[in-house]
C-alpha cells in the first residue's frame, strides 16, 4: 500500500469519526476531508474541485427551488387535503397517508414533504383521537421509499447519475427506470405498516394525550417581587390544575423543592418550573405576577403583541450542533429566543443556556411573527411552525407548478430535453409566473448540502486513485468468490450500514469506485451494482440520524432512538431481500 493510499485511509478514517462521534456535521467533515487530501497533495486542485462541475450539482440545486416552489405556492397542500380520509384506526389511514406522500416524494425533495405533512397529521390525529406516533415514522418512512422511484427522487439518485455519466450503462435508464423496483418497495412498504408495523409503532399515552403531549418542554417562570402571587399558595395561586403544564419544582434561595405540594407558598423570585405542551408558554403568560425567568425574552426587540411561539429541529448541518444555547448567540443570529428544549419528545432538565445542542433537538422559540418566513429555508432548521397562527398557503399559484412539472417530467421521459437543461428551464418558468420569489429561491438551496455532494466526489475519486476502491473490492471479492449475486449482495450490505453511520450521499460516493471494481474484476456488467447502490443508500430504517426526514419526524412523534430500530428492522430486511433478488433479474449481469 502506497504513501498515497495511506494518507486517504487515515482521511477517511477521521471523517468517519467525526461523523459518528458528532463532533463535526457532514458537510464540514467532508470539506475538511477534502483540504486534508489537497494538503498532503493526494488530488491535484483540478482532481478535488472537479466533483463541483459535476451536472448532478446543479440539477439537485434546481430541484431545491422547484420544492420550494411547490411548497410556497401550495400546491402540495392543494392536493394532499383530498387524501388524507377520515378513519379512526391507524392502520386504515396508513395507506391514504404513505401513498401519496411516495407519490409526490418520486418527484421532488422529500423533506418539503415531510415538513407540510407534519402538521397535517398532527391536526388529523387529534381530531380522530390517533396517537401521531403511529403516523409519523410511516411518513418518513413512505418517503424515502417514494425517492427512490425516480432517477431524480433523490439526491442519492441524481448523484449516481452524475457519476455514472460518460458510461455505457447510463444511456439505457430514463426517468421512471428505478420504479421497476421502486413500485414494489412502495407497496411493500405500505403493506408491512397495515399488517405489522403499526404494531410495532408506540402509543405511550393515551390517544389524544399523546398527540398533544408529543414534545414536552421545560418552562422557567419567575415569581414577580412583590407581585400578587408572592405569598400565596400553590392552590389558591392557581397552578396546581393547568392545562397544559404541571408544575415540577420551585428553586427558591439556591434550594429546590420537587413534588410540590398545594399548600407550598411562593416568594418574591422563586423560580418555577413547568414541564408540559408548548401551549404552556401562553397559559402560564396570562397568570399577574408570573414573569419568565429566562432574560433572554426581555431584550428581544420586538413588541409582544407581535411575537409567536414556533416550533423549529435542528438540522444535522446546523453551526449550532454541539455548541452550548448560550454559546451559539441565538438571539443575536436570528432574532428570537430559546424557551426550553425536547430530545426525543423528553424535556431536559438543565439550565436552558447550558443545554448542548444535539440534531433533531425540537426548540421551543418565542420570536417575532415573521420568523418562519425568514428561516423556512436555512440550512439550520429542518422544520419549522408556528402554533398560535400556522399561515395557510395561497392556493392560486398551485395548478400552474403542478402543470409546470407535469410538462417538465414529459420533456424528460420522451427524452426532448436532457435532465440538468429540463430542470434549469423549469426553476426559470416556475419563476417566471411567479410561483416562487426570486428571494425564496436564493434561499432554497442548501449550499452546505451541495459542498458536502462536491466534497465526497473529491473524496471518492482519491478512494478510486489511490487503489483503496480496489483493495475494498478484493474484500469482498475474497469473501464472495466469483459470484456476481454474492458480491451484489455484500455490496448491499455494505452501503446500509455506511448510510446509517454517515449520510446517504456519502455512502453512495464511497461505494461508487468499489461498484466499478467489482464489475471490472468479474467482467459484468456496471449498472446492477449501481442500481444496488441506489436502493441501499436509501434504505434508513434503523436510526433517526441516517436520513433528514427520520430527524424531522423523531421529535414531533416523540420518538426514542430504538423506536426506529424496533419498527424498522423488519422493513430493512423486506427491502433488502427484494431488491438485492429484482435488480440483478432486471439489469442482468
Amino acid at each position: 500500500m502506497g504513501a498515497d493510499a495511506i494518507i486517504t485511509l487515515l482521511v477517511l478514517a477521521a471523517f468517519l469519526l467525526a461523523v459518528v462521534s458528532g463532533r463535526l456535521p457532514v458537510d464540514f467533515a467532508l470539506a475538511a476531508a477534502m483540504t486534508g487530501l489537497l494538503l498532503f497533495g493526494v488530488l491535484t486542485p483540478v482532481e478535488a474541485f472537479q466533483g463541483f462541475s459535476n451536472p448532478a450539482i446543479y440539477i439537485i440545486a434546481c430541484f431545491y427551488i422547484v420544492s420550494a416552489a411547490l411548497k410556497e405556492s401550495g400546491a402540495l397542500h392543494w392536493w394532499i387535503v383530498k387524501w388524507l380520509g377520515r378513519s379512526s384506526k391507524a392502520n386504515r389511514a396508513l395507506p391514504r397517508i404513505m401513498a401519496p406522500v411516495a407519490l409526490v416524494s418520486s418527484v421532488i425533495s422529500n423533506t418539503p414533504v415531510v415538513a407540510i405533512f407534519i402538521p397535517l397529521l398532527q391536526d388529523w390525529a387529534k381530531r380522530h383521537s390517533i396517537s401521531v406516533s403511529k403516523l409519523l415514522i410511516p411518513l418518513s418512512y413512505a418517503s424515502i421509499l417514494g425517492g427512490t422511484c425516480t432517477l431524480i427522487g433523490t439526491s442519492t439518485n441524481i448523484l449516481l447519475i452524475g457519476m455514472l455519466q460518460g458510461n455505457a450503462e447510463a444511456e439505457s435508464l430514463h426517468l421512471f427506470s428505478p420504479a421497476i423496483v421502486g413500485v414494489p418497495l412502495v407497496f411493500l412498504g405500505i403493506l408491512y405498516f397495515v399488517v405489522v408495523g403499526h404494531r410495532l409503532l408506540p402509543e405511550r399515552l393515551g390517544a389524544a394525550e399523546s398527540v398533544t403531549d408529543a414534545r414536552k418542554y421545560g418552562v422557567s417562570m419567575r415569581v414577580v417581587a412583590g407581585g400578587t402571587l408572592s405569598g400565596m399558595t400553590i392552590a389558591d395561586a392557581g397552578l396546581r390544575h393547568l392545562q397544559y403544564s404541571f408544575l415540577s419544582e420551585i428553586q427558591s434561595d439556591g434550594h429546590i423543592i420537587p413534588a410540590v405540594g398545594p399548600e407550598e407558598i411562593l416568594s418574591d423570585n422563586d423560580i418555577l418550573i413547568f414541564v408540559g405542551q408548548p401551549e404552556a408558554v401562553s397559559e402560564l403568560r396570562q397568570f399577574p405576577g408570573l414573569a419568565p425567568a429566562e432574560g433572554q425574552i426581555h431584550k428581544l426587540d420586538v413588541p409582544y403583541s407581535s411575537r409567536a411561539l414556533i416550533e423549529a429541529v435542528i438540522a444535522p448541518v446546523s453551526n449550532m450542533v454541539g455548541n452550548t444555547i448560550k454559546d451559539s448567540s441565538f438571539r443575536t443570529q436570528f432574532g428570537g429566543a430559546i424557551l426550553s428544549v425536547s430530545r426525543n419528545g423528553e424535556r431536559i432538565q438543565q439550565k436552558v443556556g447550558s443545554i448542548v445542542l444535539r440534531a433533531g433537538d425540537t426548540l421551543l422559540l418565542e420570536a417575532a411573527r415573521g420568523f418562519v418566513r425568514r428561516h423556512r429555508y436555512s440550512r439550520d432548521f429542518l422544520l419549522l411552525s408556528r402554533l398560535d397562527d400556522v399561515s395557510i398557503p395561497n392556493f392560486d399559484k398551485a395548478p400552474t407548478a403542478l402543470g409546470l412539472l407535469g410538462i417538465f417530467i414529459g420533456l424528460v421521459v420522451t427524452g426532448t430535453l436532457p435532465l440538468v437543461v429540463a430542470a434549469l428551464l423549469l426553476v426559470g418558468a416556475l419563476a417566471a409566473t411567479k410561483c416562487i420569489s426570486i428571494e425564496f429561491a436564493q434561499r432554497s438551496i442548501d449550499m452546505r448540502v451541495l459542498l458536502a455532494i462536491g466534497a465526497s466526489l473529491a473524496l471518492g475519486l482519491a478512494i478510486q486513485k489511490t487503489g483503496l476502491a480496489d483493495s475494498a473490492a478484493q474484500g469482498i471479492l475474497f469473501s464472495a468468490g466469483d459470484n456476481p449475486f454474492v458480491n451484489l449482495l455484500l455490496l448491499y450490505i455494505a452501503t446500509v450500514i455506511a448510510t446509517e453511520l454517515i449520510t446517504n450521499t456519502a455512502a453512495a460516493v464511497l461505494m461508487f469506485p468499489i461498484a466499478q471494481v467489482l464489475s471490472g474484476e468479474l467482467g459484468v456488467n456496471l449498472l446492477p451494482f449501481v442500481m444496488t447502490i441506489m436502493f441501499a443508500a436509501s434504505a434508513s430504517f434503523l436510526t433517526p440520524v441516517g436520513y433528514q426526514t427520520n430527524l424531522m419526524v423523531q421529535g414531533p412523534g416523540g420518538y426514542q432512538f430504538n423506536d426506529f430500530l424496533k419498527v424498522g428492522a423488519g422493513l430493512s430486511l423486506l427491502v433488502g431481500v427484494v431488491v438485492v433478488t429484482m435488480v440483478p433479474r432486471i439489469w442482468l449481469f
